[in-house]
């Protein structure tokens, strides 16, 4: 139950070209372009790894597609794909246009394609395989350009899953409510974040960590939300039988006495003590709870 802190200034961008190799094969060998198509697709494709698991196949990127960016063909995943947006402009043909705080949850199946005329700038998550999500492994399947947005393969709850299809959650619209309010739709308890600093609760007139929800799976209370700590926030998250992660998206937030700017990874795995969070800025996170242990 170890707690693994990822400090983003350490981790080099790397080019899509030479991540091709960490790729699962079975995405990486259904670009649907020949070789020369491919590597000017992946130049195009820059990233920092946040997290890495090669048996469940699951991964966090931090991600920037330069102007340009365009997928060979419309393809859909095995896995889950989540994404948060912090800037540019993406164009999905699933999905629509996505933009700063754009959001989606895509269940395996969705045909899609992706291309940016200006560039684009994402934490890029696939869940890989975790059954309660019905999530599989990694992969890429190529399909015909006329099945762009349509469900793929068969499934007996219709492809969209117990979180149901998130294709775009414009979190801009969405207010901030305090962690510890009954309509916030982000379960403090579930997070295991103190509702305000130093675990007190939340008072009329003080200044309380907010919330956002993106998305519940309804079977498991597993989600994924933003959540705002306003600056000189102090407080350890409570031990929770969850995995969860913390990405940095916004502001300073000092972590056993690292501070960790913008994309980087907090991972508290479950039931395991999380070190003490200090926000020196109001910062904003980036939160994924899994299923109950």
């Amino acid at each position: 139950m170890t707690v693994t802190i990822v400090d983003s200034t350490t981790l080099p961008w790397v080019n899509g070209q030479d991540v091709y190799d960490s790729m699962e094969p079975a995405f990486r060998d259904n670009f649907g372009g020949d070789p020369e198509q491919v590597r000017d697709l992946l130049s195009r494709y820059w990233m920092r790894s946040l997290w890495l698991d090669r048996a469940s196949t699951r991964r966090i990127d931090h991600v920037r597609a330069v102007p340009g960016y365009r997928d060979l063909s419309e393809a859909y995943h095995d896995s889950v794909e989540e994404s948060y947006f912090l800037g540019g402009v993406a164009e999905l043909s699933a999905e629509g246009r996505l933009v700063e705080g754009d959001y989606f949850w895509r269940p395996p199946g969705w045909v899609h394609k992706a291309w940016s005329d200006e560039g684009f700038e994402n934490i890029l998550c696939m869940e890989g395989e975790v059954a309660s999500e019905h999530s599989g492994r990694v992969s890429r399947v190529v399909c015909a350009d006329d099945r762009a947005g349509a469900q793929a393969r068969d499934s007996a709850d219709g492809g969209i899953g117990p979180r149901g299809y998130q294709r775009r959650v414009e979190s801009r619209f969405v207010p901030w409510t305090p962690l510890d309010a009954p309509w916030s739709g982000v379960d403090a308890v579930v997070l295991g974040l103190p509702a305000a600093s130093g675990g007190a609760w939340s008072t009329t007139g003080e200044a309380v960590p907010l919330g956002k929800p993106l998305s519940h799976n309804v079977a498991t209370g597993a989600c994924s939300a933003l959540v705002r700590l306003p600056a000189g926030y102090t407080g350890a998250p409570t031990p929770v039988p969850r995995e969860r992660f913390l990405v940095t998206t916004r502001g300073d937030l000092v972590v056993d006495g690292v501070t960790l700017t913008p994309c980087s990874l907090l991972h508290v795995p479950a039931d395991a003590p999380a070190p003490t969070l200090t926000a020196t800025t109001d910062v904003e996170l980036f939160v994924k709870v899994g299923e109950r242990a």
